[in-house]
Parts: structure tokens; C-alpha cells; sequence
């Protein structure tokens, strides 16, 4: 029979090893020395996707919003194993609150005819709130999971799954459709570590259109978009100057000094 799964993937920006002026003078982040790049908890979730396809058949498709900056997540996707793609409309980059860009999900989701399972990264960088995916299931009135670290069961309308809760780990089986939101895969061996690109879809798919939904297949949603949260200003956390003060490791004299100055400190 298989299954249907949709992954909600997006290009975000790649903060990892920020060093310097990163942010501008206002706070908000300065994006002209950044580089984007796939969101790694989504990776995670289009590879817990193509697996349950590998394992009981179906089909896996991926939607993202907005025209690629640096990443084109949607064919980054087909070059994995997906077997349809979606671009909705918006700045996959830009400043949009949650509900706001899961209203426009869970609209192209329900137009799709839904699925059995639909998947999306937890976190992402924009927001650290870990919201979306929650929000799109609410929408579209699913029971979902949070942090997903793997799937133990599937089938019977049910899919029984491992997440992880402060502390260690829990068992949960929620019915079949249901929303799933994946964590981080830190180690190689994780199942939920992304596969590799393939040469030969990279050659199929290089130049395969991608469809665009807007207006026309979406109706009446560009009208309930306007924000409900907007930014009015940026506070920057200053930075702490920390002073430092070499000391030789021969320097008897030296090293005494600096004992005490913090004993001193902790008096």
C-alpha cells in the first residue's frame, strides 16, 4: 500500500562559526557576510521520509517557500529521492511570523489531499522556537510528535515512534494521519543522518521544472497573511570585554600574582 509523506524543508542562513560584526549597528543580523544553506533538522526529516518509502513503498514530497537564495532546498530534495516538490510563495529568508507561514502551509498541504505523514525539522535558526511545525498540524487538525529521534513501528493507521524528553526517552503511537517534527542527527550512524546527493538524479532533475502555487492554486490565502507579530526594533546584547593576561609557565612570580588575584575575586 505505502504511504504518503510530506516534509516541509527550507534554505536558512548559516550561522554556524559567527565571528566578528555579525549583527549591525541596530542588532538584527547582518546578513551580507552570511551564506545560506538546508536546514539540518529538515535533512533529518526528508531522510526519515525517504526511508519509510525505502521500507514500505509510497511516495515523498517536499514543500519550501520562496525562490532559493544560495540552496535550492526543493531540488536538493528530488537529487536525495523525493518524488515531488512544491515552491509556495514568500521569502524563504525574510522576517514572517509562524502562524502566518504555516497558514500558507497547511494550505498547500490540505490542497495536495494531504498525507499520512508529514514531516519537518524542529528548530531553525530564524526563530529558535520550534513552532511551525506544531502550528501546521494544529491547522490541519493532526496529533503530532516532537522530537522524533526515530521510528520503531508503522502501519495498522498507526506509526509508534521514539522521542526524546528531558531526561531520556519515550515510546509514543499516534494515529495515522499525524504530523512528526524531527530532531538534529549529530552522529553518522544516527538513521536520520541525511543520504548524499545522487549523481544520477542530479542528472534528471537538473533542469526539471519545479511548480509554483500561488494565487491561482491557493486562493483567497494571500489575503490572511498579513503578520501578526512585527518587528519595531533590534536591542543588541553588548558584547563582554574579556582582558587577558599571558603568563609564562616558568613564572613562579607571575603565577603566584595571578593565584591571588583570584582568591581575591572570590572573597
Amino acid at each position: 500500500m505505502g504511504f504518503k509523506c510530506i516534509v516541509l524543508v527550507r534554505e536558512v542562513w548559516d550561522t554556524r562559526d559567527l565571528v566578528g560584526d555579525f549583527a549591525t549597528a541596530e542588532g538584527a543580523l547582518n546578513t551580507v557576510r552570511l551564506t545560506t544553506r538546508f536546514q539540518p533538522e529538515d535533512l533529518n526529516a526528508l531522510e526519515m521520509a525517504l526511508k519509510i518509502k525505502d521500507e514500505h513503498g509510497g511516495a515523498v514530497a517536499a514543500l519550501a517557500i520562496g525562490q532559493p537564495q544560495e540552496v535550492d532546498v526543493l531540488r536538493e530534495c528530488l537529487y536525495r529521492g523525493a518524488d515531488e516538490v512544491i515552491r509556495l510563495p514568500g521569502d524563504p529568508l525574510a522576517f514572517e511570523d509562524v502562524p502566518t507561514r504555516a497558514t500558507r502551509i497547511a494550505a498547500a498541504v490540505a490542497k495536495s489531499g494531504g498525507s499520512d505523514l508529514l514531516l519537518c525539522g524542529l528548530d531553525v535558526v530564524e526563530g529558535e522556537n520550534a513552532q511551525l511545525g506544531i502550528h501546521v498540524a494544529h491547522l490541519l487538525d493532526l496529533p503530532h510528535a516532537n522530537y522524533v529521534d526515530r521510528i520503531e513501528s508503522l502501519g495498522d493507521g498507526a506509526v509508534t515512534c521514539v522521542r526524546a524528553i528531558e531526561g531520556g526517552y519515550e515510546t509514543v503511537r499516534l494515529p495515522l494521519p499525524c504530523a512528526l517534527l524531527v530532531g538534529v542527527a549529530l552522529l553518522k550512524e544516527d538513521p536520520r543522518a541525511p543520504r548524499s546527493a545522487k549523481a544520477r538524479l542530479k542528472l534528471q532533475h537538473k533542469k526539471t521544472p519545479i511548480p509554483e502555487w500561488g494565487e491561482a492554486e491557493l486562493p483567497g490565502v494571500s489575503q490572511s497573511l498579513a503578520p501578526q507579530v512585527v518587528i519595531l526594533n533590534h536591542v543588541p546584547v553588548p558584547q563582554r570585554q574579556i582582558q587577558s593576561r599571558r603568563v609564562e609557565g616558568a613564572d613562579e612570580k607571575g603565577l603566584a600574582s595571578i593565584i591571588e588575584e583570584l582568591r581575591g575575586a572570590d572573597r
